[in-house]
């Protein structure tokens, strides 16, 4: 006999959902009310890399954006550049807000250290690793993805690591 087991997404339930389980919200104030909830402690992760800085992995995002937006998209500008010895990576999230009836879009941009070999001269490219373009892009665009994202509200990361409030 086999057993099917379902996983409730934790990213989902705080979404307010209509009798047919779509995202439903009845007015704007309801609508900045969820985007500026904070973030589960669960969703939030420290990078080791970075300081400790607090961040949400790019799934949490990408799943909260599907789950809150009927549609979104992400539009890259330009192509990556090399800045010193990091991908930089700038970028339009556009989300589609159901309550306005309109897209709106958010910039973004990220930053990504190109893999040289270990004891390279940070400029010296002839060191590159093998596969260092393969993995630094797809980062430095997730990561350009979570900036833009922040700027939609505290659900998204964006008071992480701020330690300033208004009153």
């Amino acid at each position: 006999m086999e057993t099917q087991l379902t996983k409730v997404n934790p990213v989902m339930d705080i979404i307010p959902k209509d009798s047919e389980g779509n995202p439903k919200y009845q007015n704007l104030q309801e609508f900045k009310q969820l985007v500026n909830t904070a973030p589960r402690k669960t969703w939030i992760k420290t990078n080791k890399f970075s300081q400790n800085a607090k961040y949400l992995p790019i799934g949490i995002v990408e799943e909260l954006l599907s789950g809150i937006f009927p549609f979104w998209q992400v539009e890259q500008h330009g192509e990556p550049k090399i800045l010193g010895n990091s991908i930089v990576i700038s970028v339009h999230l556009k989300v589609f807000n159901p309550l306005l009836g309109q897209w709106q879009s958010y910039a973004g941009v990220g930053a990504v250290p190109i893999e040289l070999k270990g004891g390279s001269d940070p400029t010296d490219f002839t060191q590159m690793n093998s596969k260092a373009m393969h993995k630094n892009v797809p980062a430095a665009l997730s990561f350009a993805v979570n900036n833009a994202a922040k700027k939609i509200g505290k659900l998204f990361g964006s008071h992480l690591n701020r330690n300033e409030t208004i009153g």
